[in-house]
């Protein structure tokens, strides 16, 4: 193949009038290249002659771009302002920089060398959103291609999706607090009465979709910048049955009825003034399964989550289920079904891409009870996103570990797999693995490589699901030794060489925790290895056991239980997300 050699000190070329991402594309081009050759690269305005870097703006689409090398360098011409930044970080990892995590960038030294050719690369998913903490950071979540909501991407480095809240809202709208003791109507009723406690709404009460409406309407006028409003049940069960909702879900086959009918007004109502607004509602517990008549606005957002699924097999091929979640508790009921069967959740995305223009994804991908337990779902991350999109969704949602602190259970890992798998899901996941587990570990790569393939296989015919405990049936004395072992080899291989060796320890924190978890309170020398335990999570930056849970009162709970059964007695913290 025809190769194109790049002059040291090549210059980037923009349009005079390129708005801000451009003008940050080009910078970020310069200094990579700059860090790989030694010498300083301008950037100017103007179409420029010789050898360079061109950016090019061709219409207002939703970041795809096509890369072209020839005699005249490297040209990228993008369909708006945000396909220029991904194109940029695009054509850097064509010279063959590597971003796998905020800490950790691959640079090669030398010149720029690249094959001539053209490509043209456009994201599978329109919104692209990694939950989990690492991913939040703007510079290098723009680095992935995501514009995830709640990541700090700045309008510079190419925006994101301006979700004004994107989770549960009701509460917000119509609080109980303010609403209960003078409208008790307003909330559900159950078994023949209105619930205070983990109440949703009255769906059918006209007062409460003129609420809803002046809610909605009170935040889009005090946030312009965002176009997308959340009108979304709590996180719990307990759908409005009075007659009225009732008759209304009867007719609809769903608790979807009264949503989707309730969620339509609003936003009927909001597009009076807001005609570019769309609302966010959820097809969650008792709302996932679709409606047999009602079908959603153009202007309303349904996002379908795959709380029940297991996720140690690929959806459209596990018919396995959980019973239902306890989401408040962290637990969830036994799975059911065939592992041959088409699962309920299968059907419902089936159904929900049939009627509903702007579907969404709500997925998880990682053990919320545990968050330092191994959560064997490497296997199905390119697969589960394959399928949705062949099922026409335009956003993926994936929840992971958002603490505060670092992360364990091949997070940055996950991380990085995920953000390459949404903008592209028909990319090489082993290439991708094999990449990372080089670049992150270093000197300890060729164990952890073996340690992230006995994960990645652990599960076998056990089904995974997001709250199992630290028995759960692919947690075996073997896979343990094995990863201990691995672990060891990959600590003896990274000793003295920082930061490799930091990392392996973090990783190595989430098999120690599953060990302890499986022990017995009071067995000899427990107690002083979940003192050790605790110092090191200190060391390593951990801040959490259990999702939103005070990490010493965690600890204790460690302490005293096995399987940290007493978990849900530990107090929970609240911060920002």
């Amino acid at each position: 193949m025809h190769e194109i050699r790049f002059p040291i000190g090549f210059p980037v070329f923009i349009p005079e009038d390129a708005p801000a991402p451009v003008r940050y594309a080009a910078r970020e081009l310069a200094a990579y290249a700059g860090r790989m050759d030694g010498a300083a690269h301008a950037v100017s305005a103007g179409p420029g002659e010789g050898v360079a870097v061109r950016l090019l703006l061709d219409g207002q689409g939703e970041g795809a771009f096509s890369l072209t090398v020839d005699a005249q360098g490297a040209r990228l011409t993008a369909d708006s302002p945000a396909g220029a930044v991904y194109g940029a970080y695009a054509l850097l990892e064509d010279m063959g920089c590597r971003f796998f995590a905020p800490d950790c960038e691959i640079v090669p030294a030398g010149p720029v060398v690249l094959p001539a050719g053209t490509r043209e690369e456009k994201p599978a998913f329109a919104v692209r959103e990694l939950f989990w903490r690492e991913a939040m950071d703007g510079a290098f979540a723009v680095k992935l291609r995501l514009n995830s909501a709640r990541s700090t991407i700045t309008p510079e480095q190419g925006g994101r999706a301006m979700f004004y809240n994107f989770s549960h809202t009701f509460d917000r709208l119509v609080p109980v607090a303010q609403w209960f003791d003078t409208h008790p109507e307003y909330f559900s009723m159950v078994d023949g009465r209105r619930l205070r406690e983990r109440t949703q709404l009255c769906l059918t009460n006209p007062d409460v979709l003129r609420l809803c409406v002046e809610g909605v309407r009170r935040w889009a006028r005090e946030n312009p910048a965002y176009d997308i409003f959340s009108v979304a049940m709590n996180d719990w069960y307990h759908p409005c049955q009075c007659p009225a909702c009732r008759a209304v879900d009867e007719e609809e086959g769903s608790g979807a009825g009264t949503m989707i009918r309730f969620v339509n007004a609003v936003a009927d109502a909001v597009a009076e003034e807001f005609p570019h607004i769309k609302i966010h509602t959820f097809a969650y517990l008792y709302c996932r399964k679709p409606p047999r008549l009602v079908r959603p606005r153009p202007n309303v957002i349904v996002r379908l989550c795959s709380i029940e699924c297991c996720f140690a097999h690929p959806i459209d091929r596990c018919g396995c289920e959980t019973g239902g979640v306890d989401v408040q508790g962290g637990f969830s009921a036994r799975f059911h079904g065939r592992a041959q069967d088409v699962s309920s959740f299968l059907r419902d995305l089936r159904g929900w891409s049939q009627i509903c223009e702007n579907l969404y994804i709500w997925d998880y991908t990682t053990n919320y009870a545990n968050y330092l337990q191994p959560f064997p779902n490497l296997s199905v991350l390119r697969d589960n996103l394959r399928l949705f999109r062949s099922a026409g969704v335009r956003g993926v949602f994936e929840q992971g570990n958002f603490s505060l602190g670092r992360a364990s259970a091949l997070a940055q890992l996950k991380i990085y797999l995920l953000g390459k798998l949404l903008w592209n899901p028909d990319a090489d996941d082993a290439a991708l693995t094999e990449a990372f587990v080089s670049g992150y570990y270093g000197p300890a790569a060729a164990p952890m490589s073996e340690y992230v393939r006995l994960w990645r296989e652990a599960a076998g015919d056990c089904h995974a699901g997001l709250y199992d405990a630290p028995d759960a049936p692919y947690l075996t004395q073997d896979v343990l030794a094995a990863a201990e072992r691995l672990l060891g080899e990959a600590e003896r291989r990274a000793q003295g060489k920082e930061p490799y060796a930091q990392r392996v320890a973090r990783e190595a924190l989430s098999v120690r925790y599953v060990r302890l978890a499986q022990s017995e309170p009071g067995a000899p020398g427990r107690a002083e290895a979940v003192d050790a335990f605790g110092r090191d999570l200190e060391r390593l930056g951990v801040t959490e056991l259990f999702e939103r849970k005070a990490l010493r009162e965690s600890l204790e709970a460690l302490r005293r239980s096995r399987l940290a059964a007493d978990r849900a007695q530990v107090p929970s913290i609240s911060y920002p997300i």
